[in-house]
């Protein structure tokens, strides 16, 4: 470019009117606005899907739980493991249920909120029940691990019931 020679102005469109820098400046601010909403959005579908593969999760180890017991497989130190699996997934949910997402595809009802002291307690006796299996299981004595599989279903069950949608409301089903 020669240093002596002057900028060529830009012409506008005959067809295309020119933006005044309002305008740029509202479609600026448009988007600014619009941008956060999207991101709660976005968030908000990342927080149920983070919540459910928790819960998956807690599901799986109960499932092999279940297996081994009723098919009596002989599987040393299996349900001892499953057990304290749920207890470590038992320290996150509080964590994971923080964002009071109750739309979309998700399950969990407004309650957890609403009665949020109640669902700590919930928590909780899932981890307590969970612990108490992995120590019934690690003493190897059957009669304690039959009763001890027992409550950690009762505080699955009361904590589904209470907080979490029936399954002829869930989002599964629409």
């Amino acid at each position: 470019m020669n240093p002596n020679s002057k900028p060529v102005p830009v012409l506008s469109h005959p067809l295309r009117p020119r933006r005044s820098s309002r305008t740029v400046w509202a479609a600026l601010l448009s988007l600014a606005f619009a941008f956060p909403a999207f991101a709660d959005a976005e968030m908000d579908v990342a927080h149920v899907k983070y919540r459910q593969a928790l819960m998956s999760g807690v599901g799986a180890n109960m499932g092999g739980i279940s297996t081994i017991l009723k098919n009596r497989l002989v599987m040393p130190g299996h349900i001892e493991s499953h057990a304290r699996q749920i207890a470590e997934s038992a320290k996150l949910i509080s964590s994971a249920f923080k964002a009071e997402v109750t739309t979309g595809d998700t399950d969990a009802k407004a309650k957890i909120w609403k009665d949020h002291s109640g669902f700590q307690d919930a928590i909780a006796k899932l981890e307590k029940a969970s612990n108490d299996l992995a120590a019934a299981a690690a003493g190897n004595d059957p009669a304690t691990v039959g009763p001890a599989v027992k409550a950690l279903g009762k505080s699955c069950g009361g904590c589904h019931k209470a907080y979490r949608k029936p399954k002829e409301e869930s989002y599964k089903n629409r």
